[in-house]
């Protein structure tokens, strides 16, 4: 999750989006982790964009089939599900009316033709909001004194398992990550308790894929082979550097930060953009970015991000791009 690559001035690349921003960042020079935060406007809390109606209906079906794999709550995180359906109720209607209409107590999702109870409903809060949104959705709560992971609906996992993380806390939840105990455990720490409900932030996280499927979970023992260097056996396609343009993708995440007014539960908001390396390879500049990103990113971080089999391929197909 608190992976970013950081150096003043910050280079913004990949995936612009409706509202304005662009979905993930690398930076030029040596790698340094940090949050990566910077405040949000209230009124970029959730996207809608022209991939809604395809995204829905993949979480549709992800639901269907998957989601004792996708959908966890705690006894303890129910009310705060139910509080962030009903600020997705006020939210939506008032900025993508086009999208969605509210009458009542009934919430409308007009490009699906879905409705959904606000208060009261036969649907599960955390569900109705995974069938709302295409954002994935992790709640974090104080449990007596200690931040902990109590609610999630993670549709389009970046290689992680929801099973494995909920009702974790965050020293837990990142104890994969290199470098995040040492460097940015206790400024994470910090910043969560400091932050306030009228005062949301973003941040952006980002890696290179071989697949361009949205669902990829892995569990700790996926990763802990991934980190040996050992190939992930689905990928897309056999990678080389010249057919890389095409079989590798960056997977940008836009992430969100909101503590809820009345339940003081924060939402922790993942939402995910997918380009292929060929979409680079037309624009030098952002080519020039992921590259020397990619180059500087330490062994550690690539093994964790499960790159290792792919990063020699993606950089000689990049450097080569620049060359052109």
């Amino acid at each position: 999750m608190w992976i970013c690559t950081t150096k003043a001035p910050t280079r913004m690349l990949c995936c612009q989006t409706s509202i304005g921003r662009v979905a993930c960042w690398a930076s030029a020079g040596p790698y340094r982790m940090t949050m990566g935060l910077e405040p949000m406007n209230p009124a970029d809390w959730m996207e809608i964009d022209s991939l809604y109606e395809e995204e829905m209906e993949l979480r549709r079906e992800i639901l269907e089939d998957k989601r004792h794999l996708v959908i966890a709550c705690q006894p303890c995180a129910k009310e705060a599900c139910a509080e962030m359906l009903q600020m997705l109720a006020d939210f939506l209607p008032k900025e993508y009316p086009e999208h969605f209409q509210k009458q009542g107590n009934i919430l409308t999702a007009l490009k699906t033709n879905e409705t959904f109870e606000i208060e009261g409903g036969a649907m599960d809060p955390l569900e109705a909001c995974a069938r709302i949104v295409q954002e994935d959705l992790c709640i974090m709560q104080d449990v007596e004194g200690t931040l902990k992971f109590t609610a999630g609906a993670v549709l389009f996992p970046q290689r992680w398992s929801l099973l494995e993380k909920i009702g974790a806390d965050m020293k837990a939840i990142h104890s994969p990550v290199p470098k995040f105990h040492k460097e940015v455990s206790k400024p994470v720490d910090a910043f969560m308790q400091r932050l306030s409900p009228p005062k949301p932030f973003w941040r952006a996280n980002w890696a290179i894929t071989d697949h361009p499927q949205l669902f990829q979970p892995l569990t700790e023992e996926d990763i802990t082979s991934m980190t040996a260097g050992q190939k992930k056996r689905d990928a897309f396609q056999e990678v080389t550097p010249e057919n890389a343009g095409q079989t590798l993708f960056t997977r940008c995440e836009r992430e969100t930060l909101v503590r809820f007014p009345k339940t003081q539960a924060i939402l922790f908001t993942i939402r995910t953009y997918i380009r292929n390396l060929a979409w680079y390879a037309a624009r030098p500049n952002e080519c020039a970015t992921l590259a020397d990103a990619l180059r500087n990113l330490p062994e550690d971080l690539t093994n964790y991000k499960t790159m290792a089999h792919i990063k020699d391929q993606a950089q000689e197909y990049l450097d080569s791009a620049i060359k052109t």
